[in-house]
């Protein structure tokens, strides 16, 4: 990464001249144009204008270019054409409009003409070798680049703007730490130039050094808090869409005609799904300069989602003539069809970005990406290798190379309709868990959605967050629990999750899910279905599944926080406050419950399907369900009012959920010291009874709290609360009443499931406790002494290959007396008639004991059924 400083310059010396003012109203113009104030600079400019002005001549018809004030500078540099012909700096201004409009023949003529006119007119030289860049003339713009790095090297530039341009080139040839030594000193010889600022903060981003890139950019707003292309490119560094969105729109506000900023905005819409709105914004970019390759390329992303492929092959066509093998141009999709899904199409677009140039680093690292998230491992190291070798700067290339050597030492697992690799040490903890709820899940949802993948879904497991975190995404700490790629999924672990609840079998359930609705939509669901349906599937398999976001999302309701369904995305990517991202799958999910019980969920999979078959969001909510979207959330808006009715005064004087992550706080806490309804008042008033040693009052308040809302499982709920009075009081038969219902109600309860789990057994009825601690597994699979029982109940029942799934898992736990734990491992495989496997451990066994008897008729007993 570069080490971001301002070189100290010592050799200045103040000049004083009798008579002499340093502020002349060419110097006052340049202020007033670096500061953004683009009238008064022109009009200042203009009393300066002169054949020989050339600073004067550049800032005038810079105004232009920064107001977006195309054509009028063109028309004014018209006039001065005629009256200085051979003016080199009115040459390189009409070349920069020309390219502006989109006029690029043009453009390189004019830019060619002031090289021509002045011979070390080195911005003129930078201008026009990006010019070559941008129509496919790389070698002869390498060979610009080259001459200006070459000046730089050799110290014939020695002036800041000089010194700035050959920094330019050196960037361009990525020469990054010479660039980055360049750029400083410019910046200590002219330390509030805002164009050379921004130059600054582009090597900085471009190197991945969002941080730095930041600063610098945020450094020149506030010099010049007027020019577009600063917010456009702030918004380029920052991860957060919300964030995007505001940064693009202060961009218009400054310049309503910047292409930048309007191709920007249309990528947001083209994330939401909004693709009506994006072609709209592209429309406006392209009249303003028709060659715009992003723009260009956002537009033929809208036409590929849409499925209109002869609108696609008119923009690609149109691209192609700007550039013969537009490289970026085929990546700009990839990364479009990707946020909606597209993977398998977003694979085709990267492939084609490297055919086109194969050196393209950030082409390679997108197909690499693209294969990895299509399950092609070994042929996704190939390209993200090659990226790197183009590349070392990018650490998600690096992140993910490191992690393609871990998951090679990941074991692998099978099923009949699933793949597991998983790390090897949970492999005997949670592999064949994990398969069998996999296995679970495909067969309730395989009847209800019409898809059939052609392989074996791939299930990744993470025992480690960070290592998840760039499986998804390349940069740690972004805080998924699980994500589906079609069909590859990946999921943490509970180890990865240690500091927070955390159930992997809810999550497996909802990533095949995302599945199966991706699969039947041909990768065309939109992000609010998808999400809805895996919720839905979640409380489906189990109803203890479901989430507890009721509470929260009647109070978003009735503050009328809940976005209408057609923006109902926005919830995901542009959270208006704390809690609406989580808030968001819940909502999704009510819509999705909604559209079950109006029209039955075959109406669900016909949505997909009418999804697949190319049909937008609208016409398939028109042509399956009858209606437009509009009224099916005015529908769905109306028996939320109903459920709300129900729930009467519950929400009555209750804190204000929706802002409580941001007040730092919690739930839990708010429970403790805020509540004032009948709920929270009435848990209060029992907690207050069970630390005073009343339980009969205890047990009256917190009956009388589930009779107000039973949903409520948070820390300090009713249920916990009665089990507590019930333990106190003995009562057996009420305290495993009261664990029953709380498991009914949550996805976790662990410790709950193998108390309840020794009750049953202890009245006799061991199914029901061996079910109850395979539950417990779901949240805490680490638990040795559940282990233990699970294996003892299993052999019990003669269940032998339960004892010895139960038993591997003990083993790889790293118990103490290992001796021990080989031996009844042994001795489970024994009895399950793996004889071979069953040999193997008893002789670990004994090599850790050599003199363990029970250890040595094993053994025995082994050699003599191998006989």
């Amino acid at each position: 990464m570069l080490s971001f400083f301002r070189r100290p310059v010592y050799w200045f010396c103040t000049l004083f001249l009798v008579g002499y003012s340093p502020y002349t109203r060419a110097q006052t113009a340049s202020d007033l144009l670096n500061s953004g104030e683009y009238r008064q600079a022109r009009s200042a400019f203009e009393e300066d204008l002169s054949p020989d002005a050339g600073d004067a001549i550049e800032g005038f018809f810079e105004t232009f270019l920064q107001t977006g004030d195309y054509d009028q500078g063109l028309a004014a540099v018209e006039r001065y054409t005629s009256r200085w012909p051979d003016n080199a700096h009115i040459h390189y201004a009409r070349g920069r409009l020309l390219r502006a409009v989109g006029r690029l023949a043009e453009a390189e003529q004019a830019l060619i003409r002031a090289i021509q006119a002045k011979p070390n007119y080195w911005r003129a030289g930078l201008e026009v070798a990006d010019l070559f860049t941008a129509t496919g003339q790389g070698r002869r713009a390498r060979g610009l680049y080259a001459t200006l790095s070459n000046n730089l090297r050799q110290g014939i530039f020695t002036a800041a703007s000089d010194l700035a341009v050959g920094a330019q080139a050196q960037v361009r040839l990525e020469d990054y730490h010479d660039a980055n030594d360049a750029l400083s000193t410019a910046l200590a010889l002219d330390e509030d130039n805002v164009q050379h600022l921004m130059w600054h903060g582009d090597l900085y981003r471009i190197t991945y050094d969002a941080a730095q890139a930041q600063s610098l950019y945020e450094e020149a707003l506030a010099i010049n808090p007027h020019r577009a292309e600063l917010y456009v490119a702030l918004a380029q560094t920052t991860s957060s869409y919300e964030r995007k969105e505001m940064l693009v729109r202060e961009a218009l506000n400054k310049a309503p005609r910047s292409v930048e900023a309007l191709s920007l905005l249309a990528y947001l819409h083209v994330l939401d799904g909004q693709l009506d709105k994006a072609g709209s914004r592209l429309a406006e970019a392209l009249a303003i300069n028709p060659a715009s390759m992003t723009a260009l390329a956002q537009l033929a992303t809208v036409h590929h989602l849409r499925g209109d492929s002869a609108a696609y092959a008119e923009v690609e066509a149109r691209a192609r003539q700007v550039h013969a093998r537009p490289s970026d141009f085929y990546l700009t999709i990839s990364e479009g069809l990707a946020l909606r899904f597209r993977y398998l199409d977003a694979a085709v677009l990267a492939r084609k970005a490297v055919e086109a140039d194969p050196d393209n680093a950030a082409a390679n690292a997108a197909l690499g990406t693209a294969l990895l998230r299509l399950g092609n491992n070994r042929q996704a190291r190939r390209y993200l290798e090659e990226a790197y070798e183009r590349d070392a700067f990018n650490l998600f290339v690096a992140n993910t190379l490191s992690l393609l050597d871990d998951v090679a030492a990941f074991r692998e697992m099978e099923s009949a309709h699933f793949r597991l690799r998983i790390h090897q040490a949970e492999a005997d903890i949670l592999g064949l868990a994990m398969l069998r709820e996999a296995e679970a899940a495909y067969q309730a949802m395989a009847p209800r959605y019409p898809y059939r993948p052609r392989e074996k879904v791939v299930i990744e497991a993470y025992n480690n967050a960070d290592d998840f975190a760039v499986r998804v995404a390349g940069v740690p700490h972004i805080g998924l629990l699980g994500v589906s790629f079609g069909d590859v999924v990946a999921v943490n672990t509970p180890e990865a999750q240690r500091d927070s609840p955390y159930n992997w079998a809810r999550t497996l359930w909802h990533e095949i899910a995302h599945t199966m609705a991706i699969g039947t939509s041909g990768f065309r669901v939109p992000r609010w279905l998808t999400e809805g349906l895996s919720v839905y599937e979640e409380q489906r398999a189990r109803p203890e599944w479901a989430r507890e976001y009721e509470l929260r999302f009647f109070m978003a309701f009735d503050r009328d926080r809940l976005h209408r369904l057609e923006e109902i995305d926005r919830g995901f990517t542009r959270p208006a406050f704390p809690g609406q991202v989580m808030l968001s799958y819940y909502h999704s999910y009510k819509v999705v419950d909604f559209i079950v019980g109006q029209y039955g969920f075959e109406a669900v999979a016909d949505l997909l399907s009418a999804l697949r078959s190319g049909r937008s969001e609208a016409e398939a909510v028109q042509g399956v369900l009858g209606t437009t979207q509009a009224a099916l959330d005015d529908a769905f808006r109306q028996s939320l009012r109903v459920r709300r009715a129900q729930l009467g005064d519950v929400l009555q004087g209750w804190p204000d959920m929706l802002t409580e992550e941001a007040a730092g706080g919690s739930l839990e806490e708010w429970l403790r010291q805020q509540g004032r309804n009948s709920l929270l008042g009435t848990l209060q008033a029992g907690a207050k009874a069970l630390e005073r040693g009343d339980d009969d009052a205890a047990e009256a308040h917190f009956l009388d709290a589930l009779k107000i809302y039973p949903h409520f499982t948070s820390a300090g709920n009713a249920y916990q609360g009665l089990a507590t009075v019930y333990r106190r009081l003995g009562n057996e038969r009420a305290l495993i009443r009261t664990l029953e219902e709380f498991l009914a109600v949550t996805p976790f309860g662990a410790a709950e499931a193998r108390e309840l789990s020794a009750l049953h057994e202890k009245r006799g009825d061991a199914a029901r406790a061996l079910s109850l601690l395979a539950r417990s597994r779901t949240s805490a699979p680490y638990d040795a002494e559940a282990l233990v029982r699970m294996a003892e109940l299993s052999a019990a029942q003669g269940d032998f290959a339960g004892e010895v799934e139960a038993r591997r898992a003990l083993l790889a736990l790293n118990p103490v007396d290992k001796a021990n734990a080989y031996f009844l491992l042994a001795r489970s495989l024994y009895n399950n008639a793996q004889i071979t496997q069953a040999k193997r451990a008893v002789l670990q066994s004994l090599e850790i004991a050599p003199g363990f008897r029970e250890a040595q008729q094993l053994l025995l007993d082994c050699v003599g059924e191998g006989h």
